[in-house]
């Protein structure tokens, strides 16, 4: 019988829950923390923590969860990301804690003051930029919770406080300048983000609160303007999952989440289930920011709204280098926002040598609005993932990162020319480091020659019309003019290609023309395929180059290289 009850009271609750109004930020907020009211507490500190601490929004003197938090620095997979929950934890419950959980937990965050990870990680190394963040933005508030610890390294508190703020002032100087490796990444944009977020919210220092505000107001700005809808609008950076607005069975990208919470998704955001921030991982870490009380602006919001007027971005994205210390420029972007939809390219000046996470950017897509699971093209030549026994790794995936030295674009507002030069030999023979070099040795003689693209199967109507593919999602219009020939695949599966057709144009030297409109602009889908039909183009492929006049002014646009 209590079986039979408790089943019931989850029915009912899940039914209010996607019965509730998720439009603003306040009420999505207000929904995913009221869900984890009463969550089990099974998982390991790296994915729980932040449902403990949100048990504690509900009931401060949570027993379950105050044990759970006081024993996360013990667990055998203690790692970094335990870091910024503790800090949260304590520095907002800290009365909740008794005498003897706080002198545990003081023990155990002494003892991992250190760089090296025997014995439990400790938060004074430097890692990725996200790991830097994790563990330096905590290591202050540490310092800040505990003035009289006896920190393993020797430091005083002070001096810890001290050496962690002109860390992160000197990798947030050099980030301002010239961008970072993980610029908007989908997975780790928000877990870099969430740690300088407690942060501000906690830290007692003016100074280091003026400058964990300087890199919220910079990152709010860049997730804001290069939002569409709760698409990240490419160039993006380290893609391990692609954007997904209505999971199946597969997760979210952390991102993803993030920016649903902050944003929204357009007519996409009833899609997600509340229950994700139960049953997936990588809701951890936008379930952070909304326990967080560092809140955007109103400005920010309104950025982030594809209604404002249609505007064109240009920014570009570093290598890694520890302190933001990489090689500026390596991928140049830029993005156009229209109301209805986005197009997002870049040039990707790939350094040999310095190939830290090349492999996962995307450096192409066009998006638009829809209440569908995917809303995207995306367009590549696949020459990271080409050999290797790795199933995850193959020239059909799509759901990891979508670049290639061998692509190159000319975009200007609602039209793009994507070309590719591909060599049989690869220049680059050994540059890539060696667990990269053994994904995709075997066609080091001989490159796959192909540019291709995906479009998800889910699109309202696709004509097929003298060499143009046409496609209609609502009142947003795509043409797309392959410039060799090409061939379509319907039924290939796994890494990205489920729901999305594939075409691909098999040639050393090819591309694709992509034009789009609205009926606004066009008045109808017929209109708008008969005046694309009519645009000249002309293509000389001895001197790689295109030149195409499109439909919006008569603009010329042109695209010469290599």
């Amino acid at each position: 019988m209590n079986k039979i009850i408790f089943t019931l009271l989850a029915v009912i609750l899940s039914f209010h829950l996607h019965s509730q109004d998720l439009s603003t930020y306040e009420r999505r907020k207000e929904a995913v923390i009221t869900s984890l009211k009463d969550v089990d507490l099974l998982q390991r500190g790296k994915h729980g923590l932040s449902k403990a601490v949100a048990r504690l929004e509900s009931n401060p003197h949570d027993g379950a969860a105050l044990t759970y938090i006081s024993n996360v620095l013990e667990h055998r997979h203690q790692s970094m990301f335990a870091f910024p929950g503790m800090a949260l934890a304590l520095c907002r419950y800290w009365d909740s804690f008794n005498e003897e959980q706080l002198k545990q937990i003081q023990s155990q965050l002494e003892r991992l003051a250190k760089t090296d990870k025997t014995d439990g990680q400790g938060f004074l190394l430097h890692g990725t930029e996200n790991h830097a963040t994790m563990m330096w933005a905590s290591a202050f508030l540490f310092g800040q919770l505990f003035p009289d610890a006896k920190w393993v390294n020797g430091m005083t508190s002070q001096e810890l406080m001290d050496d962690m703020k002109e860390r992160m002032r000197k990798m947030f100087r050099s980030m301002y300048q010239k961008g970072y490796a993980e610029y908007l990444s989908s997975t780790y944009e928000v877990v870099m983000n969430f740690p300088v977020e407690i942060l501000l919210e906690y830290a007692k220092d003016p100074e280091m609160k003026a400058i964990a505000e300087a890199f919220m107001l910079y990152k709010w700005s860049l997730l804001s303007l290069n939002n569409f809808e709760g698409y990240i609008i490419a160039p993006d950076s380290r893609m391990f999952l692609q954007q997904d607005h209505a999971p199946a069975e597969a997760k979210v990208s952390a991102t993803s989440y993030y920016n649903w919470l902050m944003w929204g998704w357009g007519p996409a955001t009833d899609n997600l289930k509340i229950s994700d921030f139960t049953d997936h991982m990588e809701t951890n870490y936008a379930l952070f920011s909304a326990l967080s009380n560092a809140k955007p602006d109103e400005v920010f919001f309104r950025l982030a709204d594809s209604c404002n007027q249609p505007f064109t971005l240009k920014s570009s994205a570093s290598t890694f280098g520890e302190y933001g210390t990489g090689i500026p420029h390596m991928v140049m972007r830029k993005a156009y926002r229209g109301k209805s939809y986005a197009i997002g390219t870049g040039n990707f000046r790939w350094v040999p040598g310095f190939d830290y996470a090349d492999d996962n950017y995307n450096g192409f897509s066009i998006t638009w609005s829809s209440a569908d699971r995917f809303n995207y093209i995306g367009c590549f030549h696949p020459y990271w993932y080409s050999d290797g026994d790795d199933p995850t790794l193959t020239p059909d995936t799509w759901d990891k990162g979508n670049i290639s030295p061998f692509q190159q674009t000319a975009h200007h507002e609602n039209t793009v020319i994507m070309l590719f030069d591909i060599p049989e030999k690869d220049p680059y023979l050994n540059l890539p480091n060696p667990r990269k070099w053994a994904w995709r040795d075997g066609h080091a003689d001989h490159l796959i020659q192909r540019g291709m693209l995906r479009y998800p199967k889910s699109v309202d109507e696709k004509i097929d019309e003298k060499d143009w593919i046409f496609l209609r999602e609502g009142k947003t219009y795509i043409g797309i003019k392959p410039l060799k020939s090409y061939y379509e695949q319907t039924d290939l599966t796994k890494n990205g290609c489920d729901d999305f057709n594939i075409i691909k144009s098999d040639h050393a030297k090819t591309g694709f023309i992509f034009e789009l409109g609205t009926e606004e602009e066009f008045g109808s889908f017929q209109k708008f395929r008969e005046r694309l039909l009519k645009n000249r183009i002309s293509i000389d492929w001895d001197h790689m180059i295109v030149k195409y006049t499109n439909s919006t002014n008569d603009r010329y646009l042109y695209l010469s290289g290599y």
